[in-house]
């Protein structure tokens, strides 16, 4: 009888043992060097799924470390379409300041930029309009473009986000000084096209439903399965 107790008495500390530590186990390990009371700070504060968790990730990684590094995660959202326009934006934000590697590189930059921030615009992004009208609207603005800045600042003034989100009113000659630059035709066409603006989104992403391969079986629920003896066992 004795000798069974002796027996049993490692194999209970090891299951105690296991158990105090498992906390631990499931937390990843700081790294070398780190205070104790760091190791939790160190774990990312949002995780990187679903678009909306995925823009506060942005948004944090650009308030930390800059577009440059935001841009990829910026990117992923505004693909996703429709209900994302405030991050085709923001990522357009980004990508007009960011400088690349080459002239080349930082041409495609702007481009991008100008391309996310009419998609938001076309969509009805009060902020992306409103951006585009001051970025065509000035003569040293890459972008520059009195026709198209025109259109949008006529669209931006029957947007009623502007008021609803507390948007600025465009500066009051700007208007004034964008008609009086061209052409009468060209006017129209401006006008036409605010007149006849309908918010166009970009179609939504619908991720797929993970499906299991026919004829694979469904592993029970952990309450369903036996329990094994000595680790809490009848």
């Amino acid at each position: 009888m004795r000798d069974s107790i002796v027996m049993k008495t490692p194999w209970i500390a090891l299951a105690a043992a296991a158990l105090a530590v498992s906390p631990a186990l499931a937390q990843p390990a700081p790294p070398p060097g780190a205070p104790a009371e760091e190791s939790a700070a160190a774990e990312p504060a949002v995780h990187q799924d679903g678009a909306g968790r995925l823009t506060a990730f942005a948004r944090k990684v650009r308030a930390d470390k800059g577009c440059a590094a935001a841009a990829p995660a910026f990117r992923v959202v505004a693909a996703m379409g429709d209900g994302n326009e405030a991050a085709q934006h923001e990522l357009a934000e980004c990508l007009l300041e960011i400088e690349g590697t080459n002239a080349t590189e930082t041409a495609l930059f702007r481009e991008e930029a100008r391309f996310w921030l009419t998609r938001a615009a076309h969509a009805g992004n009060a902020r992306a309009q409103r951006r585009l009208v001051l970025d065509m609207a000035a003569p040293a603005n890459a972008m520059h473009d009195p026709k198209t800045a025109l259109q949008w600042a006529l669209v931006y003034e029957k947007n009623p986000t502007a008021d609803l989100y507390g948007y600025k009113d465009l500066p009051k000659t700007l208007v004034p000084g964008l008609r009086a630059s061209l052409s009468p035709e060209a006017i129209a066409e401006a006008e036409a096209f605010a007149a006849g603006f309908a918010p166009l989104a970009l179609t939504k992403f619908e991720a797929p439903q993970a499906q299991k391969p026919a004829g694979e079986r469904r592993r029970p629920p952990p309450s369903a399965r036996p329990r094994r003896p000595g680790f809490g066992g009848a």
